[in-house]
């Protein structure tokens, strides 16, 4: 580009239609533009060019276009629909968005044990997590037999669990300091949006419950006071943003005191975002007759007990 089309495209955009800042910024900018960029004295050419009015009018013209443009610097692949080679800054405020859309949301929760050799293999144990905005409710499973439902509803700031053990024919209400914000998925999931300008691992791509998704690895002490070892990956549909799978790896105990502790990945899956909820499904409901009011370790030890006689 010459010199003269360098200077017209200055005289296009106008002094009346730039904003005075732009205009100081680009002048500061170019004027300092060479010696910024000044390489060792034996590079004369490279110096001159840099000193030259041309190149000062190039660097004016390119810092012009950037602030009236927003032109934006980071991997942009936007033609082909990969986001997250954006600023995070810019793709996690619309995933926020969107999130803060959800009124309701229920998904599978499983574990998988890691054995001392590697191996691993899923419990028979799952459950189906429901969550609204302040309450949820976990229904669990053995197998395919319906063995617990837990509600867990607000109380000022702790929370009532309420809980049916069908295979022990009793039922009770615990109560638990604090909110079960974490426990939430979705509110897990607005701490990794803010996280993941700071992710370990870019996964990549690949298709998880028919959906084309892109995934993160993040550690676990980014958000928390948690052991370095504590992994976390969560799976974004890359058409919506919404999480399809979310993986929590705990190798490791919080702390010594967890001598009983095995190694595990908390799985959640199945994500439904348009569940249409009974109005009922957070109201803790009646236990059924002949069911009495006890902790499942009562029961479990009154069996033990009778055993033993």
């Amino acid at each position: 580009m010459s010199r003269e089309s360098i200077e017209e495209i200055l005289k296009s955009i106008g002094s009346e239609d730039v904003p005075a800042e732009a205009r100081q910024i680009a002048q500061e900018m170019s004027e300092d533009f060479s010696e910024t960029l000044k390489q060792p004295k034996r590079h004369i050419f490279l110096e001159y060019i840099m000193k030259s009015r041309i190149t000062k009018l190039a660097a004016a013209a390119a810092i012009i276009i950037v602030i009236l443009g927003s032109i934006n610097f980071w991997p942009d692949s936007s033609e082909k629909g990969k986001w997250w080679l954006g600023p995070p800054a810019a793709w996690g405020q619309e995933i926020l968005a969107a999130l803060d859309t959800i009124k309701a949301v229920s998904c599978r929760e499983q574990t998988i044990w890691i054995e001392s050799d590697g191996s691993r293999h899923t419990s028979s144990t799952w459950d189906i997590f429901y969550v609204s905005s302040d309450s949820y409710r976990r229904d669990i499973y053995d197998g395919d037999v319906l063995r617990e439902i837990q509600w867990y509803v607000p109380d000022g700031n702790n929370m009532i669990q309420h809980y049916v053990r069908f295979d022990l024919k009793c039922y009770g209400a615990l109560r638990h300091k604090g909110s079960f914000g974490k426990q939430d998925p979705i509110e897990r999931m607005r701490l990794y949006v803010k996280v993941l300008d700071n992710t370990d691992k870019l996964l990549g791509e690949k298709v998880v419950e028919a959906h084309n998704c892109v995934g993160f690895e993040i550690g676990a002490g980014k958000y928390d006071d948690n052991p370095k070892e504590w992994l976390d990956r969560v799976w974004f549909d890359i058409d919506t943003g919404l999480p399809v799978l979310m993986e929590y790896e705990r190798a490791c105990p919080r702390d010594k005191t967890q001598t009983d502790f095995h190694p595990h990945i908390t799985v959640q899956d199945q994500f439904d975002y348009n569940e249409e909820l009974p109005a009922d499904t957070f109201i803790p409901q009646e236990a059924p007759e002949g069911f009495i009011n006890a902790h499942p370790d009562e029961i479990k030890a009154a069996g033990d007990k009778e055993q033993k006689e």
